[in-house]
């Protein structure tokens, strides 16, 4: 059944109301079944005077002698008296905590809580909405489910059609929004038995390992990211957590270069590389770049660019420039201004060295 949030917190107080309720109804139920310190007294008082009997009828029948059956009855007589008190002074007890509260609370609980309940369900729920069988929900359109109803309804597809490759593909993804990383990995397994190992489900599944892993790159893992490297050397993920896995095994200078490697690959514009380079720069200690930011600077850099092309004898801007390149990993730019700026300054010896030494800050 597909019940929301809110739906799960009231169901919760409703269960959390009515054990509460049932602990205090059944409260003086237990307590008098257990029986009051009056009625125990009571026993012990008929006890004692079935024994002042008993000595009575062994003296008749000649059993015991009269000096003894004297002697018995002023013990038990001295006990009788003893218990009798005991048992008025319990009974005075009782009628002072009288259990008149008990039932009125009980009588209140049963009165109330309906009430309660009633009036709850007619502000928080639908009491005008009719029955709508699961089968009825599942049916409604995909936009009006949360992710779990779309999660069920593709669950139940892919009952019915166990090889539908894409359906594999999209409750993969799925799983992972909601937290569910073993399915996902599941899911992405199904996918490759429907339609085949690709690099992309190789990688999907190892991330999806990965995230289940507190983030560390098992050895599982990392299996699948080599065999979707060795199928796609440009596969993202896949050398994306290859690095990390790297850097893990204090391997740092291997994590830079492959992840430099693959930023050089990268077509124009791809969408994960404003998040690698901001990884980069965090290793290498230098400012980090968020991806919300990168379009902004890229425009500066690109805009001073231009304006030194114009006007090649900015020595302060090409070492701007050139910095600018380096904090955006973008190795062939930077070498490319080096070159442009070393031939506008190529009679200035003082300039030739300021150049050589942000050449120098690049490759540290």
């Amino acid at each position: 059944m597909l019940i929301s949030a809110n739906d799960i917190a009231i169901f919760l107080a409703f269960a959390a109301l009515t054990g509460i309720a049932l602990w205090l109804l059944l409260r003086p139920l237990r307590a008098d079944a257990a029986g009051s310190p009056a009625d125990e007294g009571e026993s012990e008082v008929a006890l004692y005077r079935d024994q002042l009997a008993e000595i009575s009828r062994d003296l008749e029948r000649g059993t015991i002698a009269e000096a003894e059956a004297e002697a018995a009855r002023v013990e038990v007589s001295r006990r009788l008296i003893a218990a009798d008190e005991a048992r008025e002074a319990a009974r005075r007890a009782d009628g002072a905590a009288s259990p008149g509260w008990r039932k009125g609370t009980a009588l209140a609980l049963a009165l109330g809580l309906p009430v309660f309940a009633l009036s709850v369900y007619l502000a928080e729920g639908t009491p005008g909405m009719s029955g709508q069988p699961i089968a009825e929900r599942m049916e409604a359109p995909a936009e009006t489910l949360p992710v779990e109803g779309l999660v069920a309804r593709v669950e139940r597809r892919l009952k019915e059609q166990p090889d539908d490759v894409q359906g594999w593909e999209t409750i993969a993804p799925a799983y992972l929004m909601l937290g569910r990383t073993d399915d996902a990995a599941h899911a992405w397994t199904r996918a490759m038995m429907a339609g085949g190992v690709t690099a992309d489900r190789l990688a999907a599944r190892g991330e999806a390992l990965v995230l289940g892993n507190d983030g560390v790159v098992g050895s599982a893992a990392k299996e699948d990211f080599e065999r979707a490297v060795e199928l796609d050397p440009d596969e993202p993920r896949a050398q994306f957590y290859l690095g990390a896995a790297e850097l893990e095994a204090g391997e740092r200078e291997g994590a830079l270069a492959r992840w430099k490697a693959l930023l050089a690959r990268a077509p124009e514009n791809a969408p994960w590389a404003p998040a690698l380079r901001s990884r980069i720069a965090a290793v290498e200690g230098r400012p980090v770049i968020s991806a919300e930011d990168e379009p902004m600077i890229r425009g500066m850099v690109e805009g001073l660019a231009a304006r030194l092309a114009d006007n090649p004898g900015d020595l302060d801007g090409w070492l701007r420039l050139i910095r600018s390149y380096g904090v955006l990993q973008e190795e062939e730019k930077a070498t490319t201004a080096l070159a442009a700026a070393r031939k506008a300054f190529a009679n200035d010896p003082d300039a030739l060295a300021r150049l050589s030494d942000a050449e120098a800050a690049l490759d540290k």
